[in-house]
């Protein structure tokens, strides 16, 4: 071996120093996600989703999730009923409001089925201001999973008492929609039409000309949205087999966590180092990252040398990520090999690997990219195809996709392109793979990076990192501590045989275990480091893997309490493991407890309270294999009274549907004083027992008697002067319905509009 080989390696380590700029999906045999999104016709109660959650069962249609933010009202028996069925709801005023995105990040779907307009005709809004509202909503939901299948549909006809020309409305939208739908429509992300107009009858099968009724209406409409929900699905990825991902975690076959611990081993370039993999292990590491060849830079590695390889790995009880290091650079390095052709070599070598995914991770290729920002940018599809090749040659293992920029995905190409990648997956098992050498000097570049890849739910490991580099000094620290925290694998480079240009990247001197150089002392002994933190797979008879909670919290301490929020702070957790989060819990006066946000650190503020109101805090804590603490003291505080800025106008329409008793009600809050409003609760009485049906949409609403009181919601809580927040609810009233007198914000009182 001679230090020209050596310093190539080294070469993929390399990079300027830049700037990080931080930004459903669904897992190995994770569940297809369906969003049935619309108005009341879809949630209020919409039985025709229990139908097809039923349909889909007793037809093996078993691995779907039905998502949304509204739970499920009762249709007789027990079903998957979340959804985003919103009565009242206009698609225009859903991107108005920008209420979509807010919806989308939690529920992540993979499927939409949007029937959504009956409101929009009913306002006389035109067919194509509504088509608009679909426009952006559907890049909205590209945004949130490129590869969303949408199933829209042509609206069931209207006749209702008070609109004579809503069913020529209807008609004239539903003759647009399938244009609309193949001008929108891409194979990535298709757009497919359902006729839910044809054979429904607003005399035999609704309630009131609008809403189906509980048995033909439902029926048909179940009908329609059976096949194409069938066809959207398409097959389903097949059950997983040894280690792949859920969600954002790596688990074992039995489903235990399992948090990669471990460190690089350069074997392509020192096959004669086997003691090596013992030695990585008796430092307590669980995972080894081997270096191989693809023959256009440095082997092949034969098939019977990857054999070898898997057994040492098997022998010390380590899990073995193997990866093809030809690729470093490619774009930028003269010489580097295409991920397409890393791909080539693992097809090669398929016969060594089969049969060892409870123990073997394929790593496509290291560092597949340098920084040419045009080859860089095909990042998403050259990894989309090196996957599909490997599938379709039968390899079922968890895959690792290295980021493009050195590794270090300083552009955010991975970062943005990520779940694309993971949908293209037919396994939906693949875990990504960020380099974090100089670019990542600050724990604030670090945790943003991080904290993209868990609100977008993917899985992510730290392949490679450093305490030290040319391009920059890593922030060590803070990538071990947050990796320990959040329940993320880290693999250091490296364990020996660097060429001295970087020699201080050498855990080991001269493959000696007994000489550890500084970095091998802060990586294997130090705080957070492998001997601390590292858990044997329990393929090797570990056990069943951590069962052991966290301690409770401390008691949370409130601050910088005002009329609608505070903060909390408490005293951190202790674990075996690593605690990954904590979960905080309210309860209003002498109330029960219930949960309303959760947090990575010892603080949370907690927003939209109402003024003049004692509220009692509980936290627990999480680790990152599930285990949950014992809840915390309980901690006190009451917000001050008044806290709104005394200026507010209040805007309130409701619309009587026909034929009842039924009404849908609007109401716009405007903030109409020179500061910010941040956090507010609107009150107001009926006088003529008005009730509301809850839920409502934009805000959460209770009712007492007469009196109600809407609190805003997470994303809608600030208004800015002269700022305005549209919320609603469904009520029924007993023959009268005026509206109420008088409204207060913040316990200031408003005008009306």
């Amino acid at each position: 071996m001679t230090l020209r080989f050596l310093r190539a390696v080294v070469t993929g380590l390399l990079l300027a120093a830049c700037v990080v700029i931080a930004p459903a999906a669904v897992s190995a045999a994770a569940p297809a996600r369906i969003m049935a999104l619309g108005d009341s016709i879809t949630g209020s109660p919409g039985c025709w989703r229990a139908l097809l959650w039923k349909h889909l069962q007793d037809t093996g249609h078993t691995g779907v999730d039905f998502v949304g933010s509204l739970p499920a009202p009762g249709c007789g028996f027990a079903h998957d009923g979340d959804n985003e069925g919103h009565g009242g709801i206009l698609a225009t005023n859903i991107v108005r409001d920008n209420l979509l995105p807010g919806w989308l990040s939690s529920a992540r779907p993979d499927v939409v089925l949007m029937h959504l307009g009956t409101n929009d005709v009913w306002s006389n809004v035109p067919t194509a201001t509504i088509l608009n509202a679909y426009t952006t909503m559907l890049g909205q939901m590209r945004a949130s999973n490129p590869a969303v299948k949408l199933v829209v549909a042509q609206l069931v006809p209207m006749n209702p008492a008070n609109c004579s020309a809503c069913g020529q409305r209807v008609i004239d939208l539903n003759s647009a929609i399938p244009g609309w739908a193949r001008a929108n429509s891409t194979a990535a992300s298709p757009v497919t039409v359902v006729d839910q107009w044809t054979g429904f009858d607003t005399a035999a099968d609704t309630t009131d000309g609008v809403h189906p009724n509980g048995s033909t209406g439902i029926q048909k409409i179940e009908s329609r949205w059976y096949p194409a929900v069938v066809a959207a699905l398409g097959a389903q990825p097949p059950a997983a087999v040894g280690l792949h991902v859920e969600g954002t975690k790596v688990v074992e076959a039995n489903g235990s966590a399992f948090v990669m611990r471990g460190v690089n081993h350069a074997h392509v370039w020192y096959q004669n180092q086997t003691r090596a993999f013992a030695d990585i292990k008796s430092f307590g590491a669980n995972t080894v990252r081997v270096v191989l060849g693809s023959g256009q830079r440095w082997g092949p590695t034969p098939a019977a040398e990857v054999s070898s390889v898997i057994a040492l790995c098997k022998q010390s009880k380590l899990i073995c990520v193997l990866e093809v290091h030809d690729t470093t650079g490619y774009g930028e390095q003269s010489g580097a090999a295409s991920l397409d052709q890393a791909a080539t070599y693992w097809i090669s070598v398929a016969e060594a690997l089969k049969g060892q995914e409870n123990y073997v991770i394929i790593n496509l290729g290291n560092e597949p990219f340098g920084n040419n920002a045009e080859v860089s940018a095909t990042w998403a599809s050259a990894t989309s195809g090196a996957i599909s090749r490997l599938r379709g040659a039968g390899l079922r293992h968890l895959l690792m996709a290295d980021a493009p920029m050195w590794g270090q995905d300083w552009a955010n190409i991975m970062r943005d392109n990520a779940a694309s990648v993971l949908n293209a997956d037919p396994q939906r098992n693949t875990v990504f793979s960020i380099h974090m050498y100089g670019v990542y000097n600050t724990a604030a570049k670090v945790n943003a990076y991080f904290d993209a890849f868990r609100t977008a739910g993917l899985p992510l490991v730290v392949g490679e990192f450093g305490h030290n580099h040319s391009d920059g000094d890593p922030d060590e620290d803070t990538i071990m501590a947050q990796a320990q925290a959040r329940g993320l694998g880290y693999l250091g480079w490296s364990w020996s045989g660097n060429s001295g240009d970087v020699a201080y990247l050498d855990m080991v001197n001269s493959f000696n275990p007994a000489s550890l150089t500084p970095w091998g002392e802060r990586f294997l002994n130090g705080a957070n480091g492998v001997r601390q933190t590292s858990r044997e797979a329990t393929i090797f008879g570990g056990g069943p893997g951590d069962t052991r909670p966290p301690s409770a919290p401390g008691t949370p301490a409130a601050s910088g309490v005002t009329s609608t929020g505070l903060t909390l702070s408490w005293t951190a957790s202790t674990d075996d493991v690593g605690v990954t989060g904590y979960e905080v819990l309210r309860a209003v006066g002498s109330g029960s407890f219930a949960q309303v946000g959760s947090t990575a650190t010892t603080t949370f503020a907690d927003t939209g309270l109402s003024p003049s109101t004692t509220y009692r805090y509980q936290v627990r804590a999480r680790d990152a294999a599930g285990n949950v603490s014992a809840v915390s003291g309980t901690g006190t505080a009451t917000t001050s009274a008044g806290g709104g800025t005394g200026a507010c106008k209040v805007g309130y329409s409701a619309q009587n549907w026909g034929g009842g008793n039924g009404f849908t009600a609007s109401v716009t809050i405007t903030n109409t004083g020179t500061g910010a409003v941040n956090g507010w609760t609107l009150a107001f009485s009926y006088p003529s027992g008005q009730r509301v049906t809850l839920p409502g949409w934009g805000a959460a609403f209770t009712q007492s008697g007469a009196d109600v009181t809407a609190t805003n919601l997470a994303w809608n809580g600030t208004l800015a002067p002269n700022a305005s927040a549209n919320i609603g609810f469904n009520g029924t009233h007993g023959g009268s319905n005026p509206a109420p007198t008088s409204f207060s914000l913040n316990g200031s009182a408003c005008t009306t509009a």
